[in-house]
């Protein structure tokens, strides 16, 4: 196959993921061992990838599910390595996409930077010490890093400079690690643990704003000017000099 055919390495490892969970002994995870309120059988890991990104999905379990995940990636085989890059393929195409109009070069470029950050970062944890962290936001924006990196040591995109800092300083996206700047702006009074919990599900994990609205029972355009309240006090303060340092 030459290159002009070549699969893009995300479609290359959703394919890899797909045929892990084809046939009839798909790769599964008995889920309700692993967290209270998902299903009690084996579940397939592309069908266990939709129930986690369901709004009944507690962010306790997605984050359980996870924690298994990333054990059993790096003590068994390559497999599960493949699986939990399928699991989290959403949040790496997110990752992408958000660099896509700074970055001129091929896609598969980006997205081969995009893996190998997301990897090492995986590679990194200590498996006795996953329940804490958020692993889903923290494992993709270690990818999201990665491309930013690349972006900006390419001289040729050197104007675009500009362009990417920009977006990257908006409200809610990442600027040092976010899950820590949402936690010390809660530390610091800036944020309620709820607007912080908000902003983060709907800019991190990609949750739809909609979402998050129907499942706590609020108004959609009462919780957008809530989130952009809550944004323009973390830019605010950022401005003032605060930092998660």
């Amino acid at each position: 196959m030459d290159d002009q055919t070549a699969p893009e390495p995300f479609d290359a490892a959703e394919t890899a993921f797909r045929l892990l969970c084809a046939g009839p002994q798909p790769l599964a995870l008995r889920a309700a061992e692993v967290a209270a309120g998902l299903p009690d059988r084996p579940v397939p890991l592309d069908e266990l990838r939709t129930v986690l990104l369901h709004p009944s999905a507690s962010a306790a379990a997605r984050n359980a599910v996870w924690a298994e995940l990333v054990r059993r990636a790096l003590s068994g085989g390559p497999a599960w390595m493949v699986a939990l890059v399928g699991i989290a393929m959403p949040g790496l195409r997110r990752a992408a996409g958000s660099l896509a109009e700074a970055w001129h070069g091929e896609a598969a470029d980006l997205q081969s930077e995009i893996l190998t950050g997301f990897l090492a970062a995986v590679r990194a944890l200590d498996p006795d010490d996953l329940e804490s962290v958020p692993l889903a936001s923290r494992l993709c924006w270690a990818g999201w890093r990665a491309g930013r990196k690349m972006a900006f040591a390419d001289a040729a995109h050197a104007a675009r400079r500009r362009d990417l800092a920009d977006w990257a300083e908006r409200p809610g996206l990442p600027w040092g690690h976010p899950d820590f700047v949402l936690a010390a702006a809660v530390r610091e009074g800036i944020l309620s643990r709820q607007d912080a919990a908000m902003i983060g599900r709907n800019r991190l994990e990609g949750v739809p704003l909609r979402q998050i609205a129907a499942e706590a029972g609020l108004d959609l355009s009462g919780l957008n000017r809530r989130r952009k309240k809550a944004e323009k006090a973390i830019a605010d303060a950022i401005a003032n000099g605060f930092s998660a340092d």
